[in-house]
C-alpha cells in the first residue's frame, strides 16, 4: 500500500500530525510551503511575534503525481476559515489523482470555518474519492483523542488497499 501524505505547516503543528500519520501508517510525506506574498508577510510577522516559531522548511512542486498512491492525506492549517495558499496550489498540481480515495484534515485554533468543505469540492473535481474529514482545534490536538482517531481512520482506509 503507497500512503502520500501532503501538508502545509507553518508553525509545526499539522506537519507533527502528518510525521504522526506516518509513523503510525509509513508513507510519503510531501510537505508544501507557499511561495506567494501574503504567505511571506504573515511568516514574517510571525517570525517577530513573541511566542510564535514559524518553520521555513517544504517547497511548492509544479506537479505531484498520485498515480503511485492507493491513499492520500491532505493536511492543512487554517488562514481565516479556508486552507492555507499553499495546499489549495498543491491541489492545482495534483496529478494521477482520478479514482484515488484520501482523508482530509484542518489543523485551526477553535473552528475549521469552510476549510474541509473547499478541500472536498476541489478534490472532487480532480476525481478523488473523500472517505474521512477531520477538523482538529488547538484543544483536539492536545487531548489526542481525535488525532488517534484520524490515526485510526487511515489506517483503516490503508487496510482497504
Amino acid at each position: 500500500m503507497n500512503l502520500t501524505i501532503i501538508c502545509a505547516s507553518y508553525t509545526g503543528t499539522t506537519y507533527g500530525i502528518a510525521e504522526q500519520i506516518r509513523n503510525a501508517c509509513g508513507g510519503e510525506i510531501i510537505e508544501i510551503q507557499s511561495k506567494d506574498l501574503l504567505s511571506r508577510f504573515v511568516a514574517f510577522m510571525a517570525r517577530h511575534s513573541p511566542g510564535m516559531n514559524v518553520r521555513d522548511t517544504g517547497s511548492q512542486p509544479d506537479n505531484i503525481d498520485l498515480s503511485e498512491s492507493d491513499l492520500v492525506v491532505i493536511g492543512t492549517p487554517v488562514w481565516g476559515g479556508k486552507p492555507v495558499p499553499a495546499i489549495r496550489k498543491a491541489l492545482v498540481a495534483l496529478t494521477g489523482c482520478r479514482g484515488k480515495r484520501a482523508v482530509i484534515f484542518a489543523t485551526c485554533g477553535e473552528k475549521a470555518g469552510t476549510t474541509l468543505q473547499v478541500l472536498e469540492k476541489d478534490l472532487a473535481a480532480k476525481g478523488m474519492i473523500i472517505t474521512g474529514q477531520f477538523s482538529l482545534s488547538k484543544k483536539e490536538i492536545e487531548d489526542g483523542t481525535l488525532v488517534a482517531a484520524l490515526i485510526a481512520k487511515v489506517q483503516e482506509e490503508a487496510d482497504k488497499a
